[in-house]
């Protein structure tokens, strides 16, 4: 008695284990795991080699390339993926440099206009508060090591700008009196 062969592909889950085509379900007995010899030995020597049975075969310049060279296509694609993971951490480096750089130049106009400007009391705390953010803007240019400055000098001047600005500011706000030193706010230092 010959088993009869239904023309209908299987269902959702009935594919063929080296590649992936889909498969056609007899009536009777235990279902196929490959769609035909081929597959059947290939898998085979896949397992040989010690991958799996489903892994995809490797297109080259000649062609299919043999599952012997597979171990080098790996080497060469994770070495590949090493170098592309290199350079997005330079791109973002650069990015984060660049960012750095573009707040200290607007914080650095902003204090360069507030100092021209410095007629009223009112303003040195606002010009304290602007020294400080370039102050900010510079440690972080060094942190990244930006180009384009000595960020060490430019935090520096940013730190003796703000500490001048916070002496003016105190000693047009309030008289300093001799038994009451004024150390309620701390002093910016350059720490390293």
């Amino acid at each position: 008695m010959q088993s009869v062969v239904h023309d209908e592909t299987a269902g959702v889950g009935a594919r063929c284990a080296a590649c992936r085509r889909a498969l056609r379900r007899r009536s009777t007995g235990r279902p196929p795991r490959f769609c035909g010899g081929t597959c059947r030995s290939s898998a085979h020597r896949r397992r040989q080699q010690g991958l799996s049975e489903s892994m995809p075969r490797w297109a080259s310049a000649r062609g299919r390339l043999s599952l012997r060279r597979a171990r080098t296509w790996r080497a060469r694609g994770a070495a590949l993926a090493r170098r592309r993971e290199c350079r997005r951490r330079a791109r973002a480096d650069l990015a984060a440099q660049r960012l750095a750089q573009r707040r200290w130049r607007a914080a650095s106009a902003a204090l360069t206009r507030l100092q021209r400007d410095a007629v009223a009391t009112a303003t040195w705390p606002a010009i304290n508060a602007a020294a400080r953010r370039v102050a900010e803007a510079a440690a972080e240019c060094r942190r990244l090591e930006a180009p384009g400055a000595d960020w060490g000098n430019e935090l520096r001047r940013a730190i003796e700008a703000a500490n001048l600005a916070e002496r003016q500011s105190r000693s047009r706000l309030a008289p300093e009196s001799p038994d009451r030193p004024d150390r309620d706010r701390p002093v910016l230092t350059d720490s390293r």
